[in-house]
């Protein structure tokens, strides 16, 4: 029994992190994270929805016109 091969654990064909990404040439995307009250939350997806944007739209073009 000391000598059997183990067939549990260890590298497997085709596993891990594929080389490459998704968005070839493109811009590379980041990401931002704020603390906020649940109700503002709340105000900033209203206003992005009546605006006909995403929250991330909406903020991006937010900053950019101020």
């Amino acid at each position: 029994m000391e000598n059997e091969k183990s067939t549990h654990g260890g590298a497997r064909a085709g596993s891990g992190r594929k080389k490459g990404g998704t968005n070839k040439g493109e811009h590379k995307t980041g990401r931002i994270v704020i603390s906020c009250l649940e109700s503002d939350v709340e105000l900033v997806k209203k206003f992005a929805e009546e605006a006909g944007k995403t929250v991330s739209q909406f903020m991006i073009d937010l900053v950019k016109n101020q």
